[in-house]
């Protein structure tokens, strides 16, 4: 996919499998750091090993978007990952 070319995926009509959770949660520095801000008051509440069964029963409850370049995943809309996302896509040119 070096060609410019993306995948977009609507997380609440399709959300991210168990699977996918835990191999994003390895990339994003772990699975706390996934939960939408609107939703941590309720994830603080359930352990880890929950949490990721409880983040793939509903895609609202992720930090979104979630845009991954060079394998590394940039979440939310905050000025410092849209910072960090546009140095990502700066450096692949």
């Amino acid at each position: 996919m070096g060609d410019g070319s993306f995948t977009l995926r609507n997380l609440i009509k399709e959300p991210l499998t168990a699977d996918e959770i835990r191999a994003l949660a390895a990339k994003a520095g772990g699975v706390r750091e996934l939960v939408a801000p609107k939703r941590r008051a309720e994830a603080e509440k359930i352990s880890d090993a929950k949490l990721v069964g409880w983040l793939a029963a509903d895609g609202a409850r992720l930090r979104r978007p979630i845009v991954i370049v060079g394998g590394s995943p940039t979440l939310g809309f905050a000025a410092a990952a849209q910072e960090a996302l546009a140095k990502k896509v700066k450096g692949k040119r």
